[in-house]
């Protein structure tokens, strides 16, 4: 069982972006950025403005009825479905690509969050539903993101993935990263789980919908895998201005150039922001300056601009948009108020506005999820040992150490006492040397410093001393750090959800992920 014991505001943790700390502090000249004020309350516009858009509720329900049709999808699950074609029913998304065993947990807490938050609405809103989506962006490339999870500390990784898009990769290889995950965890739900979907699921896109379905399906989680002809389809016309007038990069360049001023541009939009999909390879198209055509790089594939206005028309499947458009794809798709995501996510989200407002499609609610950390009940009972709290541990290691030998040490080894009196001494010495020869002032101060430096390093030693005496206690603040930073990495980021699953661990996680209270949370299991 998972309970709360400490908990921070993300906004003093130090861990935010400044551009993403001054977007939840509501800095007003960020207001630019946004549609929405980051608060509950800002809901009730966020729906009034996305009813006014065409959303193909029907089409969106064919498709996922279609995509788990595999899965044997739960009650509440083909209920939230069929909801989806009602024009008061309205979505909370979280994204990320396909990773190994769902990657590392902040993937579970930002799904979290999105139950979380349709959980409240209901209840403000009852006249209308909300149903969480997770939005699989199985078209993703990137291999050494997504082919490993750290479990317990122990990395297991897919050796034997694939090529090209993500959502695509044969799962066949699968069975053996399986039995790897046998060695390090013992959970023998989670692994059951697994093998099970091996059965009826061959490709990796397919495979992690499913995985995410049983994780969360008593929620009602519905989860888009965004590789579909027909929503691409839909998606068209902003394919064919983007290929044949780089629309992105010039809608978007006043903001960046701000963004360039204030703080740090986390993604430069490209002359052209899609990719060429084939069935092992998603490489980018470029325009060849001398020849005018659109080529897929590192492919021996061109268009004119009149063939591929015919391919995006005959094979819009074939078009993946980058980290800039995606955005855009799945706020024309679903029927949503609000994004829920990390410090990087909502970094290049608040990018994007002008690229929503040229297509006059609405910019959610950008909600950041709650970041948490998991430690066991001994590493609860060793910071209040040690008189700390989890607050100190968002410092450097070292940093932690000295501000506790500080606190700790005794007072025969601090010599600010004898600091104190070599100033009262040389005070005295100067001004009788500058009675002498007033040339004698820096002569002076030359020597009070070299002896104030000998008292430095001597009351150093004696610190230094004083550790190896209070090396049980050191090695305890690194063993808690290890627990919040394995390997140097926030928790969050490196740790799958694995060791600490069971029958419990996802409604506690849902229960405490309000996106709206911003806090970082320190869970202990019990």
């Amino acid at each position: 069982m998972l309970s709360i014991v400490y908990e921070i505001a993300l906004t003093d943790t130090g861990l935010l972006p400044s551009l993403v700390r001054d977007y939840l502090q509501g800095h007003p000249d960020l207001n630019r950025l946004t549609t929405y004020p980051y608060s509950f309350d800002s809901f009730e516009k966020a729906i009034a403005d996305k009813q006014t858009e065409s959303i193909d509720r029907n089409l969106l329900s064919d498709v996922l009825k279609e995509q788990y049709a595999s899965i044997a999808p739960s009650s509440a699950v083909l209920e939230n479905i069929a909801l989806l074609k009602s024009k008061t029913t309205f979505t909370v998304t979280a994204a990320h690509q396909p990773c190994l065993f769902l990657g590392p947990l902040y993937n579970i807490y930002k799904i979290a969050a999105a139950i979380n938050t349709t959980l409240q609405l209901k209840e403000k809103f009852p006249n209308y539903d909300f149903v969480p989506v997770f939005w699989l962006g199985s078209e993703d490339h990137d291999v050494e993101e997504l082919n490993h999870a750290f479990v317990s500390g122990v990395k297991v990784e897919w050796k034997e993935c694939g090529t090209g898009a993500a959502g695509k990769w044969k799962t066949d290889t699968l069975k053996a990263v399986i039995e790897e995950l046998k060695k390090v965890s013992p959970n023998t739900a989670i692994i059951s789980v697994l093998e099970e979907g091996l059965k009826d699921h061959s490709t990796f896109g397919s495979f992690m919908q499913y995985f995410v379905h049983e994780l969360f399906k008593d929620y009602g989680l519905v989860v888009l895998n965004q590789d579909d002809a027909r929503l691409k389809k839909r998606f068209a016309a902003v394919m064919t201005d983007e290929v044949l007038n780089s629309r992105a990069t010039h809608v978007l360049e006043p903001t960046l150039s701000y963004l360039d001023a204030h703080y740090k541009v986390q993604a430069r939009p490209r002359e052209i922001n899609f990719f060429y999909l084939g069935d092992d390879y998603r490489e980018r198209i470029v325009r060849n300056e001398t020849t005018q055509r659109l080529e897929v790089n590192n492919k021996d594939i061109s268009f004119s601009k009149a063939e591929i206005l015919e391919e995006i028309q005959q094979h819009p499947e074939r078009f993946s948009p980058n980290v800039i458009l995606r955005p855009l794809y799945q706020e024309i798709i679903l029927p949503n108020l609000a994004f829920t995501g990390g410090a990087g996510e909502l970094s290049y989200w608040l990018q994007l506005k002008p690229i929503f407002d040229f297509y006059q499609v609405n910019f959610p609610l950008l909600a950041h999820r709650p970041s948490m950390a998991i430690v066991p009940a001994s590493v609860q009972k060793k910071i209040e040992k040690l008189g700390l709290t989890y607050s100190d541990f968002f410092s450097d290691t070292d940093v932690i150490i000295n501000r506790y030998m500080q606190q700790h040490v005794s007072e025969e080894q601090s010599l600010k006492v004898e600091q104190q009196k070599l100033e009262s001494l040389f005070e005295e010495i100067l001004q009788k040397a500058e009675k002498a020869d007033s040339t004698l002032k820096a002569a002076v101060q030359a020597e009070k410093q070299k002896a104030m430096t000998a008292l430095q390093n001597l009351e150093n030693k004696m610190l230094k001393a004083e550790k190896r005496k209070q090396e049980t206690a050191i090695n305890q603040i690194k063993g808690v750090k290890d627990v919040l930073y394995p390997g140097q990495v926030l928790q969050e980021r490196r740790e799958n959800f694995i060791p600490h699953y069971n029958s419990d661990f996802i409604s506690t996680i849902v229960q405490h992920a309000d996106p709206f209270k911003k806090q970082f949370l320190i869970l202990s299991e019990l």
